[in-house]
C-alpha cells in the first residue's frame, strides 16, 4: 500500500511537471476573457519589508508571519479550486522542497496564501495538501477572512479578483522572503524554475 501511494503521487507530480513544458497553458489569468498569450516567468529583485499579519493554517492554527522570522520563506498565491495556473505553482515549490536537504529544510518555510477564501477552508487546503502528497512539516497553507487577506496581497502586490464561485483571476507571484522578512525576489509567471528558485533560496540562507 505504502509503495503503490508513493508511485502515485509520483504520477502526480510528474503529469503536473509535464504541464510546465506544454503549450496547454494560456496566459496567466484564469478567466477565458483575460486571456493572455503564454509569456517566460520573470525574475526580478526587489526590497519590499513585509508587514506581520497571521492567517489560519491547514490545521486551523493562527500562523503569524513574524514566527517566521530566522528562515527563509517561500511563499505563493492559490486557490484549492484552480484549474491550471496554480498546480504549476505548486508543483514548482514542492521541487524546491524536495530539492533542500538536511539543515537546509529546517532554514526554509513554504507558504501558500489562498486567494479564494470564500472555499479555502482549513479542511480543504489540508485536503488539496494531501492530495499532492505534499510534506507539511515546513509548508503551511493559509486562509483568513478577506480583509486580512486582502491587506496580505496588497503587500505583496498580489492582484485578486473574483470571477465567480470557485473561479478567481489573480497575480502568479512567487515570492522570496529573508530570513528578516524583507521580500528580496519574486518570479512572476504560471511557471517559475524550481532550480532557479533553489539557488536564490540557498543564496538567501548564506546571507547574499
Amino acid at each position: 500500500m505504502v509503495i503503490r501511494n508513493r508511485i502515485l503521487r509520483s504520477l502526480q507530480l510528474f503529469v503536473i511537471l509535464l504541464a510546465i513544458f506544454t503549450d496547454s497553458i494560456a496566459g496567466q489569468s484564469h478567466d477565458p476573457k483575460l486571456m493572455q498569450p503564454v509569456r517566460k516567468t520573470m525574475r526580478r529583485e526587489v526590497r519590499i519589508p513585509i508587514q506581520d499579519f497571521t492567517l489560519i493554517d491547514q490545521a486551523a492554527r493562527p500562523l503569524a508571519f513574524e514566527s517566521l522570522r530566522g528562515k527563509v520563506v517561500i511563499i505563493t498565491f492559490s486557490y484549492t479550486t484552480c484549474p491550471d495556473i496554480c498546480p504549476l505553482l505548486t508543483a514548482a515549490m514542492h521541487q524546491v522542497q524536495r530539492g533542500l536537504k538536511g539543515v537546509e529544510r529546517r532554514q526554509a518555510f513554504f507558504v501558500t496564501v489562498t486567494t479564494d477564501p470564500e472555499i479555502d477552508s482549513p479542511k480543504i487546503m489540508a485536503a488539496y495538501a494531501s492530495r499532492y502528497g505534499l510534506d507539511l512539516a515546513n509548508w503551511a497553507f493559509l486562509t483568513g477572512d478577506a480583509a486580512t487577506l486582502k491587506k496580505v496581497w496588497k503587500n505583496f502586490g498580489v492582484g485578486v479578483k473574483r470571477i465567480a464561485r470557485g473561479l478567481v483571476d489573480h497575480t502568479a507571484l512567487t515570492a522570496l522572503v529573508d530570513r528578516n522578512g524583507t521580500m528580496q525576489v519574486a518570479y512572476d509567471g504560471p511557471s517559475p524554475d524550481p532550480k532557479a528558485i533553489l539557488k536564490d533560496v540557498q543564496r538567501l540562507m548564506q546571507g547574499k
